[in-house]
């Protein structure tokens, strides 16, 4: 709280230049607030960007507003004639969904309160309450789940389920100014352990405390969209990374956190700036009064990043970004200006941070074909790159997707490996400096001194139904350690533990500690019974293989969920 003020300073400031440089009416009537980066949407714009249909998509960082999203849908809609039967039947969904952001109406929706339109019910686009004027728009949505799960596997064989809602509430202010807000609580009965495995519920606190038959989420910010600045704050999922599976830089696996994000768009050109505010590992300390109870300590750390990316045309995209890991003090304000260099400030700055440099690109050398690579570095030793110093801290990405392969219609299919040298993601110099959140990677979870290979092919079977398969290898060295939780052998197998000088070697091997082999198939499918109205089921295989103590364990993980956003 101590900086607090300064924050808030600097936001307004951003705001205020916006709305004075750059005070052009919006080209749609669109909202300013975000569409959700696990939206269905964005599977949809990458298939149409593969097929050259549309141009300029920037979707290494999600999410994106309401108001791009609905630019992109009218340039596909410009193409129709070149889409599948398939493809057209989405559009037509998604333009009952945007239609507010196309044309400043809302005929094809349905209001429980408020408003009632004519038509089909089981097509519209349906709200709880909705009110709109000239000057603010609200849209509030009922979230509902009932979710059924069940798990078996090496000391595991049992169920559960559970019951999740709360509200969605939406809109803008004078067009420019988004807000959003979203609280979901859920009680479930049943295993606890089956619902750790599910990478979302198992960040929640409230599903580690034992006591508790429940857990909650929520998300909300403000946010300033204007034709070429916008500027946001607050708490929402963000994914960072060209990966057409685990994200490179910032997956979906991490708690949503806090940030402040500011974003510069102008025809080829995207610039996207974040800090925000992690969690370093936890502890406790015992309070002697007045309850003699034990005090939780969580270390205060921050992520702070920025991203330039250039389109040319619409075959080749190229990025290039900088991200530094801190903790153990207060904000610094050298961090919080997206108008800089992030190593020459850790320089400056006494050189007590975790720096990281990253470049991608995607390139679409023909259509229904793409390809992309992301470099992201630890630490760029010159001297020693090459080498098999543990210095040399690196991983890559890359990977090729293909849409309708040797002709099967409305299929996506895509083909990516993934590296990650030894000792990646962690930090010598600091113990907090690691690159995580609350002892989970921000990024690929693969982790250091492993490599994995990911296949995943999607079908639309209908605008209703979509099936996806996916399938992963991964293979990873990890350190050794004796039966009392000794660390014996560092290989550089965890994010958690360092090199430490003159206790491990100077010189590292690939894959080298305790091989072990982990093999993933997954089913997902989605049904849409009406507008909004889901069935979701999905079944995981999983199977770990340790080679060095010749070992194995199979789990099986089954789900069937009922959705509804109303």
């Amino acid at each position: 709280m101590k900086y607090s003020h300064q924050i808030l300073l600097i936001l307004v400031l951003i705001l205020g230049t916006t709305l004075f440089v750059f005070p052009q009416a919006p080209i749609l009537s669109g909202q300013a607030e975000n569409v959700p980066a696990n939206h269905s949407v964005y599977q949809f714009l990458k298939r149409m960007e593969v097929k050259k249909i549309i141009s300029q998509y920037h979707d290494a960082v999600l999410p994106l507003s309401r108001k791009e999203i609905a630019q992109f849908i009218l340039q596909i809609k410009k193409h129709k004639e070149e889409l599948t039967n398939t493809e057209k039947e989405i559009l037509s969904d998604f333009i009952i969904e945007f239609e507010y952001e196309l044309f400043k109406s809302t005929n094809n929706s349905f209001s429980l309160f408020g408003r009632m339109e004519s038509g089909k019910f089981f097509d519209k686009e349906k709200y709880f309450y909705t009110y709109l004027d000239s000057n603010v728009t609200l849209f509030v949505d009922g979230l509902l789940t009932f979710d059924f799960r069940r798990s078996t596997g090496v000391g595991l064989d049992d169920n559960t389920s559970f019951i999740e809602g709360g509200p969605r509430l939406r809109g803008s202010v004078f067009t420019n100014l988004g807000y959003y807000f979203q609280l979901t609580n859920a009680a479930f009965w049943g295993s606890r352990d089956v619902l750790r495995r599910d990478k979302r519920i198992n960040q929640s606190f409230a599903l580690g405390t034992m006591d508790s038959r429940n857990f909650d989420f929520v998300e909300g910010y403000l946010r300033y969209g204007g034709e070429i600045i916008s500027a946001q704050i607050g708490r929402e999922r963000v994914l960072w990374g060209n990966s057409y599976g685990d994200k490179i830089i910032l997956s979906d696996y991490q708690r949503v956190f806090d940030a402040i994000r500011f974003d510069a768009g102008y025809k080829n050109f995207r610039y996207t700036f974040m800090h925000a505010w992690i969690l370093g590992k936890s502890d406790s300390l015992l309070n002697y009064a007045p309850y003699m109870d034990y005090e939780s300590i969580v270390a205060d750390k921050y992520f702070a990043a920025h991203r330039l990316e250039l389109s040319i045309g619409n075959s080749i995209d190229l990025g290039v970004q900088e991200i530094t890991i801190y903790s153990n003090r207060s904000v610094d304000l050298g961090y919080l200006n997206p108008v800089t260099f992030f190593e020459s400030v850790q320089r400056s700055r006494q050189e007590r941070d975790n720096g990281f440099l990253a470049f991608d690109a995607q390139v679409r050398p023909f259509k229904d074909y793409e390809l992309q690579g992301t470099l992201f570095f630890d630490d760029i030793n010159i001297p020693l790159f090459g080498t098999d110093s543990w210095r040399n801290r690196y991983a890559y990405q890359a990977g090729v997707m293909a849409v309708d392969p040797i002709g099967i219609p409305n299929t996506n299919l895509m083909v990516e490996y993934t590296r990650v040298t030894p000792y990646m993601f962690s930090h010598n110099r600091s113990r907090e400096n690691d690159y995580g959140s609350n002892k989970v990677l921000l990024g690929t979870q693969i982790g250091p001194n492993a490599e994995s290979w990911h296949f995943r092919v999607d079908h639309w079977f209908s605008r209703k139904f979509i099936l996806s398969g996916r399938f992963e290898i991964q293979n990873s060295g990890e350190n050794e350690y004796d039966s009392t939780g000794k660390l014996i052998r560092n290989v550089g197998g965890d994010f958690l533990q360092p090199w430490r000088s003159g206790l491990d070697r100077e010189s590292v091997t690939f894959l080298d500690g305790i091989r072990v082999n982990t093999y993933i198939g997954q089913l997902f499918a989605t049904y849409e019974v009406m507008n909004e109205f889901f069935v979701d089921a999905r079944y995981e295989w999983k199977q770990i293989k340790n080679k060095s103590l010749n070992s194995k364990s199979t789990f099986h993980d089954f789900g069937i969920a009922l959705r509804i956003d109303f």
